[in-house]
């Protein structure tokens, strides 16, 4: 094969071309700090990145689902904590309430006391987040229980909130009628009103009943509470497994999409040294025109 000038012209610039558009990928990398920009770079590696952004979203998603959720979980955990503890100073009242030794400024001094507890149930049934009342179930946009101790959350919206994670769905809410009714649909605001009555008037016999109904309602409460916190420690070991993989993910994705920029600086002045040889050596191969000596 006869190499002839044009030859060696048409190839010196084919190879500087080549150069140019390493030098040009290099450039790329350093400027955007990613391997890869655009499929056509590397398609199996680029779809392969797609995915992982994917699932890194998803992944934020559902944590951001359950953090809400969490919240929620955690102002349960609290508010039924009080509601127990103010259930047990109801019985000792009650108890109380029930000698009939008990003087008329005594008594009185008990049916006050149940009045302000009741009044400060009303304000924890009524406990929001976000303008939501969390023991409102399907209707949590408006008070739970009126300033008159009527409850205005209907039966049909006794829904516990529930939470989608993949193909599991799991319930974590509380309603009003979890806490604060009876399994015979007494409200506790009533009964603590009858019982006040009862005690101030000495009838033992309707003391002892309600007595009964706060029993009911106090262990409803603390089964409430138990689930409240099982779904607390499943969150918390999922949100840790979310943010594994979270991490794990991100690596990966580092690796595989990310640029080696301590090795991008290097061949991008190894290319450029490339390049500058290259210039020099093409400028002694091409031979010069009539433009050269315009």
């Amino acid at each position: 094969m006869r190499i002839t000038e044009n030859l060696l012209s048409k190839q010196t610039l084919q190879d500087i071309n080549d150069i140019l558009r390493r030098y040009t990928e290099l450039n790329s990398q350093l400027t955007s700090e990613k391997k890869y920009r655009y499929p056509s770079d590397n398609a199996a590696v680029v779809s392969k990145v797609s995915n992982l952004d994917s699932r890194l979203r998803e992944i934020e998603r559902y944590t951001s689902n359950i953090q809400t959720a969490k919240n929620y979980v955690n102002m349960y955990d609290t508010s039924i904590q009080e509601i127990s503890s103010i259930f047990y100073r109801i019985k000792e009242l009650a108890v109380s309430g029930a000698h009939g030794t008990l003087s008329v400024e005594d008594r009185n001094a008990i049916t006050e006391e149940l009045d302000k507890i009741n009044t400060h149930l009303v304000s924890i049934a009524n406990t929001e987040i976000g303008g939501n009342y969390i023991f409102g179930g399907a209707q949590n946009n408006k008070k739970v229980v009126t300033d008159d101790f009527e409850i205005t959350v209907p039966p049909s919206a006794n829904v516990r909130n529930k939470i989608s994670l993949a193909d599991q769905e799991i319930e974590y809410g509380v309603t009003v009628y979890d806490v604060f009714v009876t399994d015979s649909g007494a409200s506790v605001f009533g009964i603590i009103n009858r019982l006040s009555k009862a005690i101030g008037s000495g009838d033992n016999d309707s003391i002892q009943k309600e007595l009964g109904n706060i029993d009911e309602i106090q262990t409803k409460s603390l089964n409430s509470l138990a689930k409240v916190g099982s779904v607390e420690r499943m969150f918390e070991m999922t949100l840790k497994r979310m943010g594994d993989f979270d991490s794990f993910t991100t690596e990966f994705l580092s690796k595989e999409s990310d640029a080696d920029l301590a090795e991008v600086i290097m061949q991008l002045s190894m290319q450029q040294t490339i390049l500058q040889a290259a210039l020099k050596a093409a400028s002694s191969i091409i031979p010069p025109t009539l433009v050269d000596f315009i």
